[in-house]
């Protein structure tokens, strides 16, 4: 936890904020806080700073925001995931928060097996807390959204050109006859990444992605788990910014 995550209901009356939960545990027994301490705070989809620690009691923690807080970047990558398997999407949420991701459509392609939509873990109650492990690793606060969206078609024919308009849009396919290293994404461009499940898309599924405005590329050869894939995509489409500003 590289900052502390705050949310309304920690707000107490007098504007301080007070947690007595697994974050206070980690406040006490790993940082070792103690009254007059400056940690490191997010407010949930708001800005971020320090806060000094104004009392201790038991296992709680009260704690005064300092005025000088800033805003949190906005997320600048939303990712169309074909649904994996419930424990790779719990690995992979935490991951790609940290990592910058605004908006997260689950969706279902030809490979998806329909059941994982039936999964206990699709609750919000279920995955919100490893959204907000990502926001605390990275010092982030602004939580993804997540959208099940079954019809991929539809989201492609409705959804894309309402709202994905301006952004680049890229497909991940090992198949691709463009490299990722090669595509040019500017600083400030917005971008929409479709991913596809194990095995990958198939190819007339590219081809569908590809009329609605998707850049099919790749990253190489070799299939990766869904995990690995969405995390070494959303790093280099990060490293490819980073160049445009050179």
């Amino acid at each position: 936890m590289n900052h502390l995550l705050l949310f309304p209901e920690d707000r107490a009356e007098d504007g301080r904020y007070v947690v007595d939960d697994a974050r206070a545990q980690h406040l006490l027994e790993v940082l070792g806080v103690a009254v007059g301490a400056t940690v490191r705070v997010g407010i949930l989809d708001g800005p971020r700073g320090e806060a000094e620690v104004t009392a201790v009691e038991g296992r709680q923690v009260t704690l005064r925001l300092r005025p000088d807080l800033a805003p949190a970047p906005a997320p600048d990558v939303d990712l169309l995931l074909a649904l994996p398997r419930p424990r790779s999407l719990k690995k992979l949420l935490p991951e790609v928060t940290a990592l910058g991701v605004g908006r997260i459509v689950l969706t279902e392609t030809h490979r998806v097996e329909k059941a994982f939509f039936g999964a206990t873990f699709l609750k919000p109650e279920s995955y919100r807390p490893l959204l907000h492990e990502g926001l605390m690793q990275a010092r982030l606060t602004m939580e993804p959204e997540v959208v099940v969206e079954r019809r991929i078609w539809r989201f492609l024919d409705d959804e894309v050109p309402a709202r994905y308009a301006h952004h680049m849009k890229l497909v991940a396919h090992p198949g691709a006859p463009t490299p990722l290293a090669q595509v040019t994404i500017a600083a400030e461009q917005p971008v929409l990444l479709a991913v596809g499940p194990e095995g990958g898309f198939l190819d007339k599924e590219v081809e569908r992605l590809v009329q609605a405005g998707f850049r099919s590329v790749t990253m190489g050869e070799r299939p990766l788990r869904v995990e690995t894939a969405c995390v070494a995509l959303l790093a280099q489409i990060d490293l490819l910014r980073q160049q445009a500003q050179l």
